[in-house]
């Protein structure tokens, strides 16, 4: 029953207009234009059998008129001049209607109210008080003159049962009409009410996001103003006292290494923050390719060996080099560079981080375990959202809470996961979920 509807739903808005492309009043014109020629062809033969001969001339000429105003409307999209001159038309018939079938005797009345009804569903509201007007003085001075000069009019019924049917019949059209319209604007009615209410929920939806990314963009801003000037500004000064006065030799390999240290975790800190403000901006595009995880982790290795050989904190691959993951390159080295650079900050001199994989049926587990500090419990709710605090190595390096959110943000694009386990004053292990292509889901190898 549903799928009948929906299919005479879709049928009858091919044939008036689809509400994307023709306004309220347009298409209640276009169906009324439907309604008007389909009363005019039962009215026709009707006026025929009843021997209405100039009624019936009348009627067809006016289903001709109304299927023209409707081509115009409807596959022109000229509906102004179409509903003036469908106006002009009805009123001119009404008249001559009341005139040519028996006046009040007849159906004209009835008729003019139809006319009403007709003209109040299809027509802007600030007209409807001149229809109103103009069906209460027509029919006015009809019955007037018709009262006062009762011979102005004739009684073109050839029996009262033809008068009787005619009436009837009338009756039940104007019934069944008007039934027809009032359903049919009820029915619109309720269809722009829910769009608007769905547009409603999506604004309030949109307002909903653009609150969080008002407060993300906030947190943002506080970020770059406290947590990135303090770093440059001790790079401003280590270069300064390089540059101005005379220093020993270890003197300057201590501040040179200071330098590094602070280049580097700034140089973090910038990449993190260009590549999460460019996924809140930029719609987070992302490129899926066949990514080999052995080549991602050797060469994060290999960049972060400098931070971890100043801590002396060993790094061990356990990475087997046959697994592929399905993966966008940049965002997954990206994962594994902060996470690396998470374990080696949290981890104290002599300490170790190790990266070994393990895979599942449709993912593999890109794990980054260290013997470092732990996390504290009570941070479990806010480590992986930006209300996160400034944070502090073990050698005092500093960080603002925004890698562990970046990283969860990529994984998440790339229908990936990120958790955590850890033992305060033990060590945390990160897992990062990456699926796997089918070649290493085909060999399902667990590596340790």
């Amino acid at each position: 029953m549903h799928r009948v509807l929906r299919i005479l739903t879709n049928y009858w808005e091919s044939l008036v207009g689809d509400p994307a492309t023709f306004s309220l009043e347009h298409r209640a014109f276009n169906s009324i234009s439907v309604i008007t020629m389909a009363l005019l062809a039962i009215l026709l033969p009707f006026n025929i059998i009843l021997g209405l001969t100039m009624v019936s001339i009348i009627v067809a000429a006016l289903m001709v008129l109304q299927l023209f105003f409707f081509y115009l409307s409807r596959h022109r999209h000229i509906y102004g001049i179409s509903m003036l001159v469908y106006v002009i038309v009805s009123y001119v018939t009404l008249i001559a209607t009341y005139y040519l079938n028996s006046g009040s005797h007849g159906p004209a009345l009835l008729l003019f109210f139809l006319t009403f009804n007709l003209l109040i569903a299809f027509s802007p509201r600030n007209r409807h008080w001149i229809w109103a007007c103009l069906h209460v003085l027509l029919p006015m001075i009809l019955l007037t003159r018709e009262y006062l000069h009762p011979s102005w009019i004739k009684d073109n019924y050839m029996s009262a049962e033809n008068r009787y049917i005619d009436i009837l019949s009338s009756y039940v059209i104007t019934l069944v009409c008007t039934y027809l319209i009032t359903n049919y604007l009820r029915n619109n009615y309720d269809r722009e009410k829910r769009n608007a209410e769905e547009r409603a929920d999506k604004i309030d939806k949109q307002n909903v996001n653009l609150e969080q990314l008002n407060q993300k963009k906030d947190k943002l801003f506080s970020i770059i103003a406290h947590d990135l000037q303090s770093p440059l500004n001790s790079i401003i000064t280590t270069l300064h006292l390089i540059a101005e006065y005379d220093l020993k030799e270890d003197e300057k390999k201590m501040l040179g290494d200071e330098l590094l240290t602070l280049t580097k975790n700034t140089s973090n800190m910038l990449t993190n923050l260009l590549t999460w403000s460019k996924m809140q901006m930029d719609g987070r595009g992302v490129r899926l390719s066949d990514v080999h995880v052995y080549d991602v982790v050797e060469r994060v290795l290999s960049i972060q060996k400098i931070l971890a050989d100043k801590k002396s904190v060993s790094l061990i691959s356990r990475v087997d080099p046959s697994v592929y993951v399905t993966a966008d390159n940049n965002m997954l080295e990206l994962i594994i560079r902060n996470l690396v650079n998470n374990a080696i900050k949290f981890t104290p001199t002599g300490g170790q981080v190790s990266i070994s994989l393990e895979l599942t049926d449709t993912h593999c587990q890109v794990m980054v375990t260290d013997n470092g500090i732990g996390i504290d419990p009570g941070q479990k709710e806010e480590i992986f959202s930006l209300r996160t605090q400034s944070t502090y190595g073990t050698n005092n390096e500093k960080g603002i809470g925004l890698g562990l959110v970046l990283c969860r943000e990529l994984l998440a694009l790339q229908d990936g996961e990120l958790w955590y386990e850890s033992t305060p004053g033990q060590g945390t292990t990160f897992y990062a979920s990456i699926p796997i292509t089918e070649t290493a889901a085909n060999n399902g190898r667990l590596s340790a």
